[in-house]
C-alpha cells in the first residue's frame, strides 16, 4: 500500500538530487521563484510541474512552487522536525527578539502573506545553517488553512516548548 505522502516525498527527493548532483542551473531557476506568486516563473515549470498530478488543486500545486523556490534558497540536507523547531534553534543562537517577532508574524500570516515571510525565514535559517525538513515544511503548507489551526498550533508548540525560558 502506498505512503499517503507519496508525492511529497518523491518530489522533495527529486529536488534533494538537483543540489547533490550540484544542478546549480536548475536551484538558480527554482530561486527566480523567490518573492514572485507561485507558478509565474516559467523556468520553474520543466522542474515542478512533472512531478505533480493533473488533477492537483491550484492551492495545493501553488504550494509545490513555494517549496522548491524555498528549497533552492536553502538546501542543506539533515532538517528534522517542524519551522516551529526550527526558529526555536535560531532564537537560541541569536538571543534575538526580532527572532521571535518574525516567527510570530509568520504563524500569524495568511496564506497570501505567507511566501514573504517564509523567504525571509529561510534566509535566517541559512545564515545560522539550520536544516529544513522539507518534506514536512510541504505538508504543512498545504495544511495552512485548516480552520482549526493545527499546523500553527503545533509550530508554536515546537518553539515554544523547545525554547528557553525567559525568565
Amino acid at each position: 500500500m502506498p505512503n499517503k505522502h507519496d508525492l511529497e516525498q518523491r518530489f522533495i527527493a527529486h529536488l534533494r538530487r538537483l543540489h547533490a548532483d550540484d544542478d546549480r542551473a536548475a536551484l538558480a531557476h527554482l530561486r527566480r521563484g523567490l518573492g514572485k506568486p507561485p507558478g509565474s516563473v516559467v523556468g520553474m515549470y520543466r522542474l515542478v510541474q512533472p512531478w505533480l498530478p493533473d488533477n492537483l488543486p491550484q492551492r495545493r500545486e501553488d504550494v509545490f512552487y513555494l517549496v522548491a523556490a524555498l528549497f533552492a534558497a536553502h538546501p542543506e540536507p539533515g532538517g528534522h522536525g517542524d519551522l516551529g523547531g526550527n526558529f526555536a534553534k535560531l532564537a537560541a543562537k541569536r538571543d534575538s527578539e526580532s527572532i521571535e517577532k518574525r516567527f510570530v508574524a509568520i504563524v500569524n500570516s495568511h496564506e497570501d502573506e505567507l511566501p514573504n515571510h517564509l523567504r525571509h525565514a529561510m534566509s535566517l535559517l541559512a545564515a545560522d545553517s539550520i536544516p529544513v525538513d522539507w518534506v514536512q515544511l510541504l505538508l504543512d503548507l498545504q495544511r495552512w488553512t485548516h480552520p482549526e489551526r493545527f499546523v500553527q498550533r503545533r509550530w508554536a508548540r515546537s518553539h515554544w516548548s523547545t525554547s528557553p525560558s525567559k525568565e
